[in-house]
This record gives structure tokens, C-alpha cells and sequence, in this order.
């Protein structure tokens, strides 16, 4: 009991919230703040001041999440390498993404893989592209999925997936029983765009400046939900990753257009520490997300 307390002590703080660590225990967030108080009332210390909105951790928090984490890891990795003596795929696979990974994509992807492996559990968060490098640099969790990866440093990178990048219109927009425009036809365009800080939007000028076409920025976002949001609103058009808007296209709420004598991608990767050993379930995680891109593409080029 003592151990499942700790690991719920570090769950809240790695998410730095009670809730998202109760949903990711599967128990109450009153199991979660409990278990805390145990442990502080074991060590008769406080580790998280909870008069805070949101709650901060103390110095003494600090001290035994990262001593606690490291255990943690290395308990798991003892653990995982016994049952895998017995050729055992089991484990828990800790991923974090970029929100515009496709939810719906990879959501199916890990029921089919738990379904596959009903032994290993796949728990995923989504977060800011900075935040995936730093919890995989602390080793928070063991997989990173972003966009434009880099392999350097303390990371090691896999490539996944070339994401082919489309001009998205929403229902009302001139384009949208079109299939295809020229790169031309984009200068001077009413334009929702990324902001400046996410590598994505300094790819997109790139590519911009390459056919010569200067467009009108209405609105910046850090987040490909309300940029595709705005779009169906009608604000403008947007430059997306075409997997991404594959539900709303079924839905008949936007429309993915190519644009003519282009390859603009958007390359996706996995990432993970170069010192970390990543466990049998994760190595077979991993041939999942490929061997699924890889299907995919082929369905693609049939159509």
C-alpha cells in the first residue's frame, strides 16, 4: 500500500494535479489526496501545500518525488525484465504527446495494441511540444511523439511519419468543393495561423517564402483545436497536417485541399533518452506506431 501511495504522490506531481492523477490511477481524486496525507503523516512532513491555486510543492515534496521517482523507475524496470523471462509482454508504456498528434488516430492505435497486449497498460498525456522534451529529459515518461523532432543531446529520435501538409477551409469558404489549388491562389489569403514560438510556424513561413506567397495572418493559436476551430468558423484557411483533420472531413465540417506542385510534410518522430533502456511492452509499442503508419500509407496511395 505504501508503494501505490507513492506512486500516486508522483503522479500528482508529475501532472501537477490531483484530478489527472486520479484519472490516470483510475481512482477517486479523494484516494489520491488520502494517500498523500498518509505519506506525509508518515514522514511528518508536508509535501504538497495545497492552500495554493494550484497546489505547490514543498521543498521536502521535492526532496522525496525525486528520490521516489527514480525508485519508482527502477522497481518497474526490475519488474518488467523478470516477467520477460518468461517471454511476457507486460508493463506499463508511460507516452506523451503533442496535442496535434491525432487524438483519434492514436486513441485507436493504443485500444488495439492493449487489445493485442492485454497485459501492458499505455497511458498517454497530451502537452506543449516543450513540455514532451522535458518529461522525457526527466524521465517522467519513457516515449515522446512531437513534430519536427530532434535527435540530439540527451534524446534519441526514431522517425515515424511524413504527415502531408493541406490548406483546410471551412464549409462556407469558396474552396471548399475543390480538391486541389495552386500555390499562387494562396497570396494575399485571410490566414489562421500558430504562434510564433512553436517550431510549425516558422516551418509554414519557410514554405511560404519558397513559392513566393505572402498571406494575411487574422488569428494565432498554440493549440491545432482552435486553429481548426477558427477555420470552420470561417476567420480564414489554415496550413495543416492532413491526418489531423480527417474527422471533421468525414464530418462534412472542413475540407482538406492539396496544394499543387508542393511536398510540404510535417515530420513526426518518437523520441526518448539515449541513457534509458526502453522495456520489451515500449519496443513493441514502438513496431505498433510504425507498422500502423506504414499500413496507412499504403491505403492512401490505393485511393
Amino acid at each position: 500500500m505504501h508503494l501505490r501511495n507513492v506512486e500516486m504522490f508522483c503522479n500528482a506531481v508529475e501532472l501537477r494535479s490531483f484530478s489527472r492523477a486520479a484519472e490516470q490511477q483510475k481512482v477517486s481524486q479523494s484516494a489520491v489526496s488520502q494517500a498523500i496525507q498518509q505519506l506525509e503523516k508518515r514522514l511528518g512532513m508536508q509535501l504538497i501545500d495545497r492552500s495554493k491555486r494550484p497546489f505547490e510543492v514543498t521543498a521536502a515534496g521535492h526532496l522525496y518525488f525525486d528520490g521516489c521517482r527514480d525508485l519508482l523507475h527502477s522497481f518497474r524496470e526490475v519488474e518488467d525484465r523478470v516477467r520477460e523471462l518468461g517471454d511476457k509482454i507486460v508493463g506499463r508504456i508511460r507516452v506523451v504527446a503533442i496535442y496535434s498528434v491525432g487524438l483519434i488516430q492514436i486513441n485507436e492505435t493504443i485500444d488495439r495494441f492493449e487489445r493485442e497486449y492485454p497485459e501492458v497498460e499505455v497511458l498517454i498525456d497530451f502537452v506543449h511540444p516543450d513540455e514532451v522534451y522535458r518529461r522525457v529529459g526527466q524521465e517522467q515518461d519513457e516515449l515522446g511523439l512531437v513534430s519536427f523532432p530532434k535527435s540530439k543531446g540527451m534524446f534519441e529520435c526514431l522517425h515515424w511519419q511524413d504527415q502531408p501538409m493541406v490548406i483546410a477551409v471551412g464549409p462556407d469558404h469558396e474552396w471548399f468543393d475543390r480538391s486541389t489549388i495552386s500555390a499562387a491562389e494562396l497570396d494575399g489569403v485571410r490566414f489562421v495561423g500558430f504562434k510564433p514560438n512553436l517550431f510549425i510556424h516558422k516551418a509554414i513561413d519557410r514554405w511560404f517564402r519558397e513559392v513566393g506567397v505572402s498571406v494575411e495572418t487574422v488569428h494565432e493559436f498554440d493549440n491545432i483545436e482552435y486553429v481548426k476551430r477558427d477555420v470552420e468558423s470561417g476567420s480564414g484557411v489554415a496550413l495543416l497536417p492532413e491526418p489531423t483533420l480527417r474527422d471533421e472531413c468525414q464530418r462534412g465540417r472542413m475540407k482538406a485541399i492539396e496544394v499543387e506542385g508542393t511536398s510540404w510534410v510535417r515530420p513526426m518522430g518518437m523520441i526518448h533518452r539515449k541513457s534509458r533502456e526502453l522495456s520489451l511492452a515500449t519496443r513493441k509499442f514502438i513496431e505498433v506506431l510504425k507498422n500502423e503508419c506504414h499500413s496507412e500509407l499504403s491505403v492512401s496511395s490505393d485511393h
